[in-house]
Order: C-alpha cells, then sequence, then structure tokens
C-alpha cells in the first residue's frame, strides 16, 4: 500500500525504540525529529572572574558576565532523505549565520562552529556532529516586550499547531486506507478514531492552539492585555493536558500491537506518528506556557508533557 513508505516505517520503530526521548530540537528552519535528535546536550559554562588577592589571605571578585559553553551534540539521519538533509547543514555552515538553536525548552542565538557528517549504508544512515558557539543567550521565560511575548506564545503555538495537524492529516488518510482491520488489531485498546475524531485528544488540542495562535495575532501584545494572555494560559494548559493524554493512549497502544501483518503495521505507524507529534507539540506547549505563567510574575504551574 502507498501509505506504508520506508520512512513511515522507519518513523514507527524510530518511535519504539526511542519512547520517551523524543523532544523538538531545532537549529535555524532545521528541525531535528526521531534518531536526529541528540541523545545528550551539557548546557552550562562559566561566569567570568578576575580575582585580585590582598594582604593577609582577602581577595576582591569582579564578575565580567556569562562565558556560555559550546554546544554539541551529534545524531543521525536516517531514510531516503539522509543525504539532502546532512547537506542541508553543511550549507548553513558554510553561511556562517547566526541562527536560533532551540532544545530542552530554552533558546541560544548561535553559529555553527564545526559540523561533519560520515556516508554510511549507502546514503540511508548519515550519522552527524555539530558544535554550535553561542553568542548571546535568550532566557525566554523573561519575556519583557509585549511583542516579544506575544511572539513567543504565538510562535510555539503555530509550530505545535502545525505538527498535530500534519500528523492528523496523514493519519486520518491512513485510517480510511486501513477501514474496520486495523480496530480489529487494536482489540481493546483505544481507537483510532477516538484519538482523531470530533472531541478527541488530537482534535481538542488542535482547537486549543487555534485559539492561542489567533490571541497572540491580535495586534495586542498579550502581556498588556491580562485577559487575552490569562486567556491563552488557560488554553495552552487544555493543549498541554489533552496532548499529554495522547502522549499515554499512544504509548500504550504502541506496548500492546503485535507486529505480524501489513493491518498490524498499519495501526503500529499510526500510533507512532501521534504519539511523536504529541511528544514534540507537547514541548512546545510547555514552553509557551511558562512564558506566560513568568511573565505574570505567578508562582502557577504550567502542563508538563512527557514522553
Amino acid at each position: 500500500m502507498a501509505a506504508t513508505t520506508i520512512l513511515n516505517i522507519e518513523t514507527a520503530l524510530g518511535v519504539l525504540s526511542g519512547k520517551g526521548q523524543a523532544g523538538t530540537v531545532q537549529l535555524g528552519d532545521v528541525t531535528f525529529t526521531g534518531a536526529e535528535v541528540p541523545d545528550v546536550l551539557r548546557v552550562g559554562g562559566q561566569q567570568m572572574l578576575i580575582v585580585r588577592a590582598l594582604p593577609g589571605g582577602d581577595r576582591i571578585i569582579d564578575s565580567m558576565g556569562n562565558d556560555p559553553n559550546r554546544l554539541s551534540l551529534s545524531g543521525r539521519f536516517l531514510g531516503p532523505g539522509a543525504l539532502g538533509r546532512a547537506k542541508s547543514l553543511e550549507i548553513r555552515r558554510k553561511q556562517g549565520a547566526l541562527l536560533t538553536f532551540a532544545a530542552t525548552g530554552s533558546s541560544w542565538r548561535v553559529k555553527i562552529r564545526s559540523y561533519a557528517y560520515d556516508y554510511t549504508a549507502k546514503g540511508a544512515v548519515i550519522p552527524y556532529a555539530l558544535e554550535l558557539e553561542v553568542e548571546a543567550e535568550v532566557t525566554t521565560t523573561a519575556a519583557t516586550s509585549t511583542a516579544a511575548l506575544s511572539d513567543l506564545i504565538g510562535n510555539d503555538a503555530a509550530s505545535a499547531l502545525s505538527g498535530v495537524t500534519t500528523a492528523l492529516s496523514d493519519v486520518s488518510a491512513l485510517a480510511a486506507s486501513v477501514g474496520a482491520t486495523a480496530q480489529n488489531v487494536i482489540g481493546q485498546v483505544t481507537p483510532i478514531a477516538n484519538m482523531i475524531g470530533l472531541g478527541g485528544p488530537l482534535a481538542t488540542a488542535t482547537n486549543y492552539l487555534t485559539e492561542v495562535q489567533t490571541a497572540a495575532q491580535t495586534g495586542a501584545g498579550l502581556s498588556s492585555a491580562p485577559a487575552a494572555l490569562s486567556g491563552a494560559i488557560t488554553s495552552l494548559q487544555g493543549a498541554g493536558e489533552n496532548l499529554q493524554s495522547l502522549v499515554e493512549k499512544t504509548g500504550a497502544n504502541l506496548d500492546t500491537i503485535s507486529l505480524t501483518n501489513q493491518a498490524s503495521l498499519m495501526a503500529l505507524i499510526q500510533n507512532a506518528e501521534l504519539h511523536s507529534a504529541a511528544v514534540d507539540a507537547g514541548a512546545l506547549v510547555n514552553r509557551a506556557t511558562l512564558n506566560g505563567i513568568a511573565s505574570t510574575g505567578g508562582n502557577q504551574t504550567g502542563p508538563i508533557v512527557h514522553g
């Protein structure tokens, strides 16, 4: 069946092998997913200090500011598009432009200091290694200007919405091609239709994210319109709850489905795509909610979507 592509199967198996480790990592306009997401990212730095020793053992310590570490990460590009993905980062290295790197709910302004990739398995598997020089660290929770807050929340909501609507479209098309067979495969676990249909967690999260994006694009900065900001935070929390529900339900399905025939493979791909989309969108929703709450000075807890 045309929908059962090599890339779809790799996505399904990648989620199964790394379930719970997915997240959103972005460098400029390149979004890393699946095996492309680095296993380890060390974050930190030093405080630049000048220490002057005085007679008697006293010392004067002057702080010269933050000196962030370089960010090093590695992963693997997989599938038919692996070489193209690898070359796209090589182009950005040569350009030497200042890029935004976002991961773990934080973001930095960086330049690519070094980048290398290995052509293996005839281009189907391409390991890569990146080293990023941090120019200016951006603390996303300190958005004090109204325009900046609206941009941060609106952009995160738009990216999350794009991810879940794409998954909704893909899985809906696949569900139509599989028909009732997949329901027999899934058995007692939550059917796909209940997750993507009207009132399901994915559809409900999509509605919430649309509300947030609309609020951020009204022209008035969210932080200067308390009612709009409060509504956006409430919608983000609703989206987070539904995405977490989707993560849990698809995770249970992935643990239950036995890969025995084409119908079970279809069911596996459906759940894997929904699971991956929910985890990635959840990371954006978490960050947007925390930004909104921080701007109010409140102690409210945002939705934490886990894989």
